[in-house]
Formats: structure tokens, sequence, C-alpha cells
């Protein structure tokens, strides 16, 4: 482990509709408070920074692939203490162009600046909505992400005062250009999936990106903590 230092102040980029940043998402709350970070939650859309890293889709690089990936999804939900359902038979045709309505969501309360736990709490329940909930997915294991799941999101996780304000926040111009300058931000420091940790530093040239839900150990060692496994309770 190296020496203990300071909190280090770590960008979080992701998009919900990745079962990885599923996995990591969880990891990073269950160390909430156990490591010496200052995280800032950057939502992105997953379409836009493949297409600005100029990136495939895992699953579609080749079949072969695609058949590993189901099974390391499956292997990823024991090890992390997280077993998500199979990836929607829809998730490319419409999934995972819906759900940058969720990334609005989120976008919208820090922008109306909402409390951190209700940010985190929105980014949970849409996580577990999207990757966890049998009673969402159709026999065929479709999923359909509108406004309906959106809105019984946020009422599960903000008072009910403001639920409507949110949700028409995260349609206006203001969300959606912030959401795409976080997607641009991402790619500019060389991100090219999600989830990916950026350790920012005034000389972006010393900045350290890690990427994927498997690489806590190296995070660990960036800060200087104790990397006690995907469940450190």
């Amino acid at each position: 482990m190296a020496k203990a230092r300071g909190a280090m102040k770590m960008g979080y980029y992701f998009d919900v509709v990745s079962p990885y940043s599923a996995f990591s998402w969880k990891v990073l709350e269950r160390y909430r408070g156990r490591w010496p970070l200052e995280t800032a939650l950057k939502p992105v859309f997953l379409g836009g920074i493949m297409k600005g890293a100029s990136n495939t889709p895992p699953a579609l690089v080749s079949k072969a692939k695609g058949v590993w990936m189901k099974q390391d999804i499956r292997r990823c939900g024991e090890t992390f203490g997280y077993p998500i359902l199979d990836m929607p038979k829809n998730f490319f045709s419409e999934v995972a162009r819906a759900t940058v309505d969720c990334q609005r969501l989120i976008v919208a309360a820090q922008l109306l600046g909402r409390k951190e736990d209700e940010v985190r709490g929105l980014i949970s329940v849409l996580t577990d909505a999207i990757h966890v909930d049998k009673a969402l997915r159709t026999e065929e294991n479709n999923l359909k992400v509108d406004g309906a799941l959106i809105e019984a999101c946020a009422k599960k996780v903000l008072p009910g005062e403001v639920v409507q304000d949110v949700i028409a926040a995260s349609k206006s111009q203001e969300a959606k250009d912030q959401l795409k300058a976080n997607t641009e931000e991402a790619v500019s420091k060389g991100v090219f999936g999600s989830p990916s940790f950026v350790f920012y530093n005034p000389d972006p040239k010393k900045e350290i990106l890690i990427f994927g839900s498997d690489r806590f150990d190296q995070i660990a060692h960036v800060i200087g903590a104790e990397w006690k496994g995907p469940n450190p309770a």
C-alpha cells in the first residue's frame, strides 16, 4: 500500500446504463467515508463517449466477446455482491439511447443544487431499476426506459414537492448542454468508456486515468489507502 495522504479529488465519469458502472457504483458507495477521496460525480452519455473516443462497445467487438461478457457480468455480480440481470435484449436498439434521460435527471438534480445524498440516491435507484428490477423486464427480457420509470425513481429519493421541478429541469437545454459538456470533458481527458476515474491535477499531463470496475486496487494505491475487497464491511 502506498503512503497515506490527504483527500484527493477524483472525477467519476459514468453512465448508469453500463453494467460495469453498476458494480463500480456499489463499491464506491461502500467505501464512501472510508477512503480519503473527494469525488466529483460526472454523469456522461456513454454513446457520446464511444463516438468521441472512436471506441466500440465490448459486446459488439466479436460474437465470442459478447458470449464471454455475459458470463463475466454474472461472475462480477457474484464477486461484487451485487447480482444483476442479463443485459436487456433491446439494450443496443433502445435502452442505450433512452437512458440519456436518466443521466439528464442526475445532471438536473446537480444543477438545482440538490443535496449530494439525493444525487447519489438517484444514481442508486436508476442503477437498480435498469440492472436489477425483474418487474421492469418483459418475458422477452426487454426493458422500457420512459418517463414513468424515471418519475418512479425520482419519487423514491427526492422530496415530493421537488420531484416535478427536477424532472422538468432534466428536459431543459441547460441539462442537455451540461451532460454534453461532461461528455466532452471526459473525452478530452482520455476517457473511452464507463466507469472511468480521473485524478485531477493542475497539470493535465499529470492527471491519472483509471478505467473499469476491476481497478479499485489501483485506486487504493493512488490515494494511499487499503483495498479490502468489494465489500469492506
